[in-house]
This record gives C-alpha cells, structure tokens and sequence, in this order.
C-alpha cells in the first residue's frame, strides 16, 4: 500500500483512490475521512470485492484465526482478544476429504505450541535495501519454515517434492496436497482443504486464494515464491484473503506477501523481502484493510524497503477488529508496524511482547523502520506492552 495516500491499487495497475488525505510519515500522523460520501465507499467497495473474488484486489494487502482450534466467523463482540487461540486441526466435513498427495493419509496436526526453532544467533548487517543475513535465536528461519530441505538444525522429515498435477481451482471439501511442487495460482473454492510439504511458485499473480470467512484453509510447511515477477503498481499479496490459517510458511518475493481481510491467523511462520518489477509499488508484508479476526503470532517480518511495512492494520475498507499482533521479529519498511483509522475504525487490539530490529542489530534502519517503528493513528489505540528492541531489550513505549 501506498503510505503517502488512502488508496487502492490493484493487480493490473489500476489505481482507486478512496481518500486525498496524505499518510506521509514525516508529516502529523492525522488522518480525516470527510468528504467520503456513502456512495462513494459503496462504489470502491463494489469494485474491491469484485476484484477480492478473483485474487486481483492489491489495495494496501491482507486475513486470518489463531494457534488451537479456529473459531467460527461470527463477528467479534468486543471483549478482550486472546492469542490463545491458534492455528488448529481443521474441522471435519462431511464431505470424504481427496488427497492430491501420493500419501492421503493425514498426518498429526500440529500443537498449539510454538515450532522449532534455531539454537544459534549471529547478525550481520546488511547494506540498504539488501537482505540481512541473521538468525534471531527463537524466532522463524530457513531450516524451521517452508517444505522440509534437510537444511542444518531442520528437526522435520526431510520432502522431496514431486509436480502437481492436480486441479488449480480446489472443489472438493477436506482435500489435502502434500509434498507437490505447484506453478501457478491455486484458488480455493471448498471447506478444510490443506496445503503442506509443499512448494508454490508464480509469476505476477497471487499464489492462494480464499474468499470464504469459513473456509478453514491450512497452508502449514510450504514455501511460496513470487520469484520478484510481480510488475503491478500497488503489489500483489501472495496470500488472500481470508478464512486461512498459516503456519510455519516461507513466503516471499511478490509486492506484498500476505493480504487479511476477514478472517486470519498466520503463526511461526517467515514471511519476507517484498519486491517485484513494478516501479512504483508500496510494499507491505501483511496488510488488513477490513477484518473481525486477525491473529499474527511469533513471525519473522522483513521489508528491506524505506516504505510501508512489516505490518499495516488500516481500516480503509471496513473495520477492523479483534487483533492480536503478538511475540513478532519486526524488521524494516517505513514504519515497521501501522494502526490507522481511515474511512472505518479500527478496534480492540493488543499489540504485546514483538522485537523490534534496527541496523546496530543486524536489522535494516537505525531506526527499525525507515521512519520509526510504529505509527499509531486512531480513536482507539491498542494495548501496547513489553514490545521491545531485539538487540538489547529495551522497552519501546507506544
């Protein structure tokens, strides 16, 4: 998303300005929704979704639940959000689940707790706009997300990946792929269909798509690789948009990498290096614009780029609500994380126990992001506690 405007880019270049109202961090952090007619929410709101239906909506990026089991979609009722609930098994259909694998039988769902992680930690600082070469001890790396390569300290059952030949547009309820290497867009259009083992690469087109607030998708152990083709103006989200539970997921190399409006959780998972060819993008590593649940749990956010984000809650389409930002590595963009207001509001969140990284860390910019860390910017700011620098602990207030 561009941070110097509340606007609306989509996959084919196509720029919808919702408002005029500048987000330029160097200037005052306000923002006013006046003169947005109701009419013309409605009209951006028609061609968003639209465009939502068919993975094109790249406006400022997006959704997910949370680690245990996903809870239903019922909208949330305001009461304290908990990071308690996680990723979780998907629920039974009734449906006979069809497996794209060469083995359909299921394998254990994963715990509530958290995924190996490194022993080790060095840094290495990089150069501006380069990929640092780090491991944080505790937090997501190459040898604990994406398919299983036998990489050194990678405690899982090493994958050898054999081609999806299977359907593109998934129909049937419970199917699982397992251990495929995929080309090309997978659209999700059935309940409780998982994704594992598993590596999926494209080229200037989002990788998965759930449209569905109940879809109960799982993507867990898999690589996604926007190979940095992306040539659209606003950035292609690798994943949207909602009803998907990601966990320990290596996902990167597209304008932006993960999109949240609805429903969401995405938990020890790597998500990193957004780019693509397009000359003008603004790059967000996850965005929501419109959500009821949003569960980010103990993820390692890169964005090597002096604009936008590691994380951008901005209520442009609707409201947003129930938040959990908890226990993140927080590294780069403009400002690393973002809580606006814009023609809706945003609510009830706790923003609590995330490190921050800064260039004397190993991190991109002296000052975590580009600007600063977080900008904050609404009638209702959330909780913020015991979020921290990465390098020497030091508490950064809100």
């Amino acid at each position: 998303m561009n941070q110097h405007s509340t606007s609306h880019d989509f996959a084919d270049g196509t720029h919808v300005s919702a408002d005029e109202s500048p987000l330029h961090p160097a200037q005052t952090l306000s923002h006013s929704a006046a003169g947005r007619s109701s009419r013309r929410r409605a009209g951006v709101g028609i061609v968003a979704m639209a465009l939502l239906a068919t993975g094109g909506l790249t406006a400022c990026k997006d959704t997910l639940p949370a680690y245990g089991a996903q809870p239903g979609a019922t909208a949330s009722t305001g009461g304290t959000p908990s990071a308690s609930a996680g990723v979780g098994s998907p629920s039974a259909s009734a449906t006979p689940g069809t497996s794209a694998s060469a083995s359909p039988t299921a394998s254990a769902s994963p715990s509530g707790s958290k995924s190996p992680t490194p022993t080790g930690s060095s840094t290495t600082t990089p150069g501006a706009g380069g990929s640092p070469t780090y491991t944080v001890a505790g937090f997501p790396a190459a040898n604990n997300t994406g398919y299983p390569q036998g990489l050194p300290g990678d405690t899982r059952k090493k994958v050898t990946l054999t081609p999806y030949t299977g359907p593109m547009t998934i129909t049937v309820a419970g199917t699982v792929i397992d251990g495929k290497d995929i080309n090309g867009h997978i659209e999700i259009k059935a309940k409780n269909v998982t994704i594992r083992n598993s590596r999926i690469r494209v080229a200037n087109v989002q990788a998965v798509t759930s449209t569905d607030d109940n879809n109960n998708l799982r993507i867990e152990d898999t690589e996604i690789d926007g190979q940095l083709k992306d040539a659209s103006t606003g950035g292609i989200a690798l994943i949207g948009r909602t009803g998907y539970s990601l966990l320990r997921v290596n996902a990167h190399g597209s304008g932006d990498i993960l999109r949240i409006d609805g429903r969401g959780t995405v938990q020890d998972s790597w998500l990193h290096d957004p780019g693509g060819s397009g000359s003008a993008q603004h790059n967000d590593v996850i965005q929501s614009t419109n959500a009821t649940y949003v569960r980010i749990l103990h993820n390692r956010l890169e964005n090597q780029h002096t604009q936008t984000s590691c994380i951008l809650l901005k209520a442009d389409i609707g409201p947003i609500s129930d938040v959990v930002v908890d226990s993140n590595l927080m590294n780069g963009g403009g400002y690393s994380f973002y809580w606006y207001d814009a023609g809706y509001k945003i609510t009830n969140g706790k923003v609590t126990n995330n490190k921050f990284m800064r260039q004397s860390g190993g991190g991109f910019w002296p000052k975590g992001g580009y600007y600063g860390t977080q900008a904050l910017n609404a009638s209702t700011l959330p909780t913020w506690s015991n979020n921290t620098w990465a390098d020497n602990g030091q508490q950064i207030g809100r």
